[in-house]
């Protein structure tokens, strides 16, 4: 779930703060405020403006005492409180668990260790707070031409038809040249995500709403203006973090259709993403393209395969290249199948109306409103994170017949 951390570096010694805030000041989601204890001083929560969500304490040797009478003195609630000291030795350690610290990191810090513990912490405090930041849904061609801007539309029409006005809602379409989300909702775009991205470093909640557009359904959409242009390599990571941070504190979920291409602000969103829905179909350039982007992901990004839904789109079962060889080629991957038709695709595309509207009884209108709650089930209490589509056994004879197709991609 994305989360933006607040978090406070507390201690006497300035080189010792200035040290920590150099090291952990790379990290895009972390904002660090640096704070410089006189003696005696106390840290009480009237003077802290905002609420940190974690605090940094920076122990030097000469206040290993004074520190634990300051942090039992902060009266609750109390954020994650950490420690860092100079060495690394029990006693501290043992004196911190007592007194309700999460954990103790010794210099020089190991940055990404003490990053990925505080985003980890934090998150689960605000869970355990009920304040979870917005759920993330990227969607993403596996080949370009898939289908995965009809599908996300779709699914966010669905999941905003079913919350009723109940949940804040985004759709965005971050193809900044050729995206075509209003279209496929009827709605004309305007000044939109250039402008957003353009104005990022002064944008907060009340000028976004003038950019994103409304949909009758509550559904919101954010999405560039048709006379609007722009190059991709205009679009920084920064920039886009900055703008994922103000969506998160305005929308409870965000679903995000991302062109097919791996880019510094693209990666930025796949990273912090809840689940990547990757459209493919069934045939073997599909398959060896959805293939290297998993392995793009999950060797040069870092993300799990189990954060990964495969959408197998315009799905045939009597295709030659099958689901099974989709289950083998990619074992322990959620697979998702939604059936071909053509005409109401098509239709649907050139009225402005999804389908999950205009034929929710029908074979593509069920598979997209399941969809809809597969994906929407991610993060909600007592609900299923992803479901894994039942696969046959296929018989012997079978298998011989078939194993000369793709046998080797599967070794």
């Amino acid at each position: 779930m994305y989360l933006s951390l607040q978090v406070l570096v507390a201690g006497r010694a300035p080189d010792m703060i200035d040290a920590v805030v150099e090291a952990l000041s790379g990290h895009p989601l972390i904002l660090l405020k640096p704070q410089y204890l006189q003696p005696g001083e106390m840290l009480l929560p009237e003077y802290i403006r905002p609420v940190p969500d974690a605090i940094l304490f920076a122990m030097d040797e000469t206040w290993r005492q004074g520190i634990w009478e300051l942090i039992e003195r902060i009266p609750p609630p109390r954020p994650p409180l950490f420690v860092i000291t100079q060495t690394n030795d029990m006693e501290c350690l043992r004196t911190a668990m007592r007194i309700g610290v999460r954990d103790v990191f010794p210099m020089p810090l190991h940055a990404d260790e003490c990053t990925s513990t505080l985003l980890r912490v934090v998150q689960e405090e605000r869970k355990r707070r009920g304040v979870g930041g917005s759920q993330l849904i990227a969607f993403m061609n596996t080949k370009g031409g898939s289908g995965a801007s009809l599908i996300a539309s779709n699914v966010a029409m669905a999941m905003a038809n079913q919350a009723r006005f109940s949940k804040r809602i985004l759709l965005v379409d971050f193809d900044f040249q050729f995206g075509g989300l209003p279209t496929y909702l009827n709605l004309v775009a305007r000044d939109g995500l250039i402008k957003a991205m353009e104005f990022v470093y002064t944008l907060d909640q009340p000028a976004l709403q003038a950019y994103v557009l409304r949909h009758d359904s509550g559904l919101h959409l954010l999405a560039a203006a048709m006379e609007e242009i722009i190059v991709p390599e205009d679009i920084s990571a920064e920039r886009t973090e900055r703008l994922l941070s103000v969506l998160n504190d305005a929308y409870d979920k965000m679903l995000i259709d991302v062109p097919h291409r791996i880019d510094p602000a693209i990666a930025a969103i796949l990273e912090h993403a809840n689940t990547i829905a990757l459209a493919t179909q069934q045939t073997v350039a599909h398959l060896h393209d959805t293939k290297r982007l998993l392995t793009l992901l999950r060797d040069h990004l870092d993300i799990g395969l189990d954060r990964v839904l495969l959408m197998l789109n315009r799905y045939d079962k009597k295709a030659e290249v099958r689901l099974q060889d989709f289950q083998e080629v990619f074992p322990g991957v959620t697979i998702e199948t939604i059936p071909s038709d053509y005409v109401r695709a098509s239709e649907s595309l050139n009225l402005g109306v999804p389908i999950c509207e205009s034929a929710p009884q029908a074979p593509l209108g069920v598979a997209l409103l399941r969809l809809a709650k597969v994906l929407g089930a991610d993060g909600e209490p007592g609900a299923p994170s992803s479901v894994t589509v039942p696969l046959t056994t296929p018989t012997a004879s079978q298998e011989d017949k078939k194993k000369g197709l793709l046998s080797w991609w599967k070794s």
